[in-house]
């Protein structure tokens, strides 16, 4: 999981990179915060 603030632009960007989608936006700490989660990574082997 991972929050940031919508309005962090590099953030959102980095998280899309690392295969973070949206889950919810939310009010917090005076700002909209993004929650992404990511499929857990399966070993290949």
């Amino acid at each position: 999981m991972l929050t940031t603030q919508s309005a962090n632009v590099g953030s959102m960007r980095l998280a899309a990179k690392l295969g973070f989608t949206e889950v919810e936006r939310f009010e917090a700490w005076g700002a909209e915060q993004w929650l992404g989660m990511r499929p857990p990574v399966t070993p290949s082997g």
